[in-house]
């Protein structure tokens, strides 16, 4: 059996805030209200996809999640979901350190627990704002095969090219500098929005991340390590993971045909027609605007999306 996994962090109230640049005028209770609509989204979207699948969401949270008369926790229960609640200690960034996205660190502690030997044999951990559009044999084949699941998120990028004002060539820089003997020149930025396979596998890339962490954090007391575009390391898990990934010594398989990061602000969309024949979408822009609205749907047993078969 499969585990598809997804995580839901939030901020204690002592830590300073994390900014957080798709949601930066949310406020932090606002915040959790919408990782719990992504959550029921993803989950509903999955069950209708993967029946045979077991789901699991990995929380922080302990606090009651109610609102306008829906208890999401309830909800997913009623899915057949497993909720857990993990502590966020393995991989939160000191707080001196980071500056963005803190919370999308949880997925990494996520990570570490399904390495254990108690975990599922083979597990699929994707953010929680993610949709699933269709079933897909062909990606349940491949989690549940010997292979590690990763995600290519520029695959058209050359060495050179800036995103963000980092290039993977720059990223390769610092790598060397925390490794001098870092193999990849030009690693592949590798997107946390997915990770997959069996146990054996994942404890490979968890195992690499805590030996990582430690060392990072053991060598580089005061400030973090910097990119050339003054970005550190710990302004987002993918950093850290593309450290470890380029520098796995057994193949991986690239998800790219199953799931794309899509943009669809105004000032910046690469929606393409051909995202319609992916298995997933990532719609990190989506999280204040359609997957609210999908949200209001899926709790309620009568709406619409529960009467459409999932390919449709």
């Amino acid at each position: 059996m499969m585990d598809i996994v997804t995580s839901l962090c939030v901020d204690d109230t002592t830590t300073p805030d994390s900014l957080y640049p798709q949601l930066l005028d949310v406020s932090a209770s606002k915040r959790r209200r919408i990782y719990w609509q992504c959550t029921a989204v993803f989950f509903a979207t999955s069950v209708r996809c993967n029946p045979e699948a077991r789901h699991i969401l990995y929380t922080n949270d302990q606090e009651e999640a109610a609102w306008d008369g829906t208890d999401f926790r309830a909800f997913l229960t009623g899915l057949g979901v497993v909720t857990k609640t993990l502590a966020f200690e393995s991989f939160r960034p000191p707080e001196h350190f980071v500056t963005e996205f803190r919370n999308a660190f949880y997925k990494l502690d996520v990570l570490k627990s399904l390495s254990q030997p108690d975990a599922g044999s083979h597990s699929l951990l994707l953010d929680s704002d993610c949709v699933w559009t269709r079933p897909d044999p062909k990606l349940v084949r491949l989690v549940q095969s010997d292979t590690l699941l990763l995600l290519d998120a520029e695959p058209e990028s050359l060495p050179d090219t800036k995103i963000h004002g980092l290039s993977r060539r720059d990223m390769g820089d610092l790598y060397r500098e925390l490794d001098p003997e870092y193999p990849v020149a030009v690693p592949l930025h590798f997107g946390g929005e997915i990770i997959g396979g069996s146990r054996e596998r994942l404890a490979e890339v968890a195992n690499q991340l805590t030996a990582t962490w430690q060392q990072i954090v053991r060598e580089y007391p005061s400030a973090p390590p910097r990119f050339r575009n003054k970005r550190n390391i710990f302004d987002g898990d993918e950093y850290m993971t593309s450290f470890v990934c380029n520098r796995l010594p057994r193949p991986w398989t690239d998800a790219s045909p199953f799931i794309r990061r899509i943009w669809t602000t105004y000032q910046n969309t690469n929606v393409r027609a051909a995202d319609a024949r992916l298995t997933l979408w990532h719609l990190p822009n989506e999280k204040t605007q359609g997957i609210p609205v999908l949200s209001r749907l899926v709790v309620k047993p009568s709406s619409q999306f529960w009467k459409l078969p999932p390919q449709t």
